[in-house]
């Protein structure tokens, strides 16, 4: 068995109001169409509950094949400002990444800058840093053409 520690710290800008950005976070539809994992793949909730102290549950994997199992809890939310969650990822019933993610909204002169730090724990070689700081990656340049009007 072997532990892996790492982090995710990625920094966007987005040439769109604080409010547009939060609200891209905040609700389901918005998540589902910016978060979506690709082609071939596919992606679910079966509970989304954006409220502190509440746990969202998404389920994600290719048409057909391994399905893995993604929970959030908010520990805090700041309208605007930030979100802090705990996660974990699963998959076949064995955990594969445990730890904490911080997203802060700061407003500039052309929008907004959006900074998330991943820090975590990847167990027994089923996940890595890599693997989440490219899906984060994808999934940031997701979020910029969703917020331009475009679909992912």
């Amino acid at each position: 068995m072997s532990i892996i520690e790492g982090t995710v710290d990625l920094t966007r800008d987005f040439d769109r109001p604080v409010d547009a950005v939060f609200a891209a976070w905040s609700r389901e539809e918005a998540q589902l169409a910016w978060s979506d994992p690709g082609d071939g793949w596919e992606m679910k909730f079966d509970r989304f509950r954006f409220t502190v102290g509440e746990t969202d549950i998404c389920r994600f994997g290719p048409v057909g094949g391994r399905q893995y199992i993604n929970e959030n809890r908010y520990l805090e939310i700041e309208a605007g400002k930030r979100i802090v969650y705990s996660t974990s990822l699963s998959s076949e019933g064995r955990l594969a990444f445990a730890g904490t993610v911080a997203v802060t909204f700061e407003e500039t002169a052309d929008g907004t800058r959006l900074r998330l730090v991943e820090q975590g724990l990847y167990f027994d070689e089923r996940d890595d840093v890599a693997g989440h700081r490219s899906g984060w990656e994808g999934m940031l340049g997701a979020l910029g053409e969703y917020l331009r009007g475009g679909h992912p």
